[in-house]
């Protein structure tokens, strides 16, 4: 009885480590998704950026993916203010759908300011980053000039809509704000490399086993 126990907790130990042998199969590639490269730093012609004033971004995904990160180029605020980052559906060819996830950034200074995400899961498709000061946050309350988004950056996104009154309008040409999209996606197929491992791995963790059956 000794002997069947001690082989029935190997045979489990070996199917643990075969799991995380699986696991490591499926790695989670961390990506730039949106870089628009660093706008102008300027306020002069910079996108006002208040309480009236919100922007979106079209940004696509290849595949089911994380969001890991959003940042956005943005002047005038003070260290601890707030502003609002959204995640929107596409509403086809209506633009910005319903709100998908949201979460309260911190403003730390002049320059690329945003969020780490935690769960902000998407499959492949567009959707709408949005930028916006809602009522609880601070951003751009101790400051002259207002929040605003630095303009001039050399890649802009193609599609972009913003407001100054509630709605949208499309842009005729898109606002070419600072936009940083970072996730990670998920292999659904293990690399052939990967699934050679895991063959090579579970053969040698199930093989002693085997062997102390057969005897």
């Amino acid at each position: 009885m000794r002997r069947i126990h001690n082989m029935n907790k190997s045979l489990l130990a070996s199917l643990s480590a075969a799991a995380s042998l699986l696991a490591l199969a499926l790695p989670a590639h961390a990506a730039t998704v949106v870089d628009t490269g660093t706008p102008d730093g300027q306020a002069v012609n910079a996108l006002f950026f208040d309480s009236n004033d919100w922007v979106d971004a079209q940004v696509s995904f290849a595949s089911e993916s994380t969001i890991d990160n959003i940042q956005g180029h943005i002047l005038g605020g003070a260290t601890g203010e707030t502003f609002d980052i959204s995640l929107l559906a596409n509403d086809g060819r209506f633009g910005p759908g319903s709100v998908l996830y949201t979460t309260t950034a911190t403003f730390g200074s002049d320059g690329w300011n945003g969020a780490a995400l935690s769960g902000w899961n998407v499959a492949a498709g567009s959707y709408w980053v949005e930028f916006e000061i809602q009522g609880a946050d601070t951003l751009g309350s101790s400051s002259v000039t207002g929040a605003l988004l630095d303009l001039g950056a050399p890649n802009p996104v193609t599609n972009t809509v913003s407001t100054g009154d509630g709605g949208f309008t499309y842009q005729a040409s898109p606002l070419s704000f600072g936009l940083r999209v970072d996730a990670s996606v998920v292999s659904a197929v293990p690399e052939a490399s990967s699934a050679a491992l895991m063959l090579a791995g579970l053969a040698w963790l199930f093989a002693p086993a085997f062997v102390r059956r057969k005897r």
